[in-house]
């Protein structure tokens, strides 16, 4: 995500720079600053897609870590019942 901002900060600059450079030629100038635009404006639509992916993620990761946990906990639980058992038979 930090490459696409970087990204996104190159591109700005670069049309920048072509504002100050290229003045005289005001009709390649807009048609790149337009490409940059849109190009701008596509790459923010995948940052926020990326976003909702990795929130999406996130949430699946937690659910799955709380999964985890309590196939742990029940695991626990089992083995001790079965040493009960086994400890009663014993007696």
């Amino acid at each position: 995500m930090l490459n696409q901002k970087s990204l996104i900060k190159n591109m700005l600059t670069v049309s920048f720079a072509l504002g100050l450079t290229a003045c005289a030629n005001t009709e390649g100038l807009e048609a790149s600053i337009a490409s940059l635009s849109n190009k701008v404006d596509s790459l923010s639509s995948e940052v926020s897609a990326l976003k909702t992916q990795h929130q999406t993620i996130s949430e699946e990761a937690q659910a799955a870590k709380m999964a985890a946990e309590q196939a742990v906990e029940s695991a626990a639980k089992a083995n001790e019942r079965i040493d009960n058992i086994v400890a009663s038979y014993k007696k």
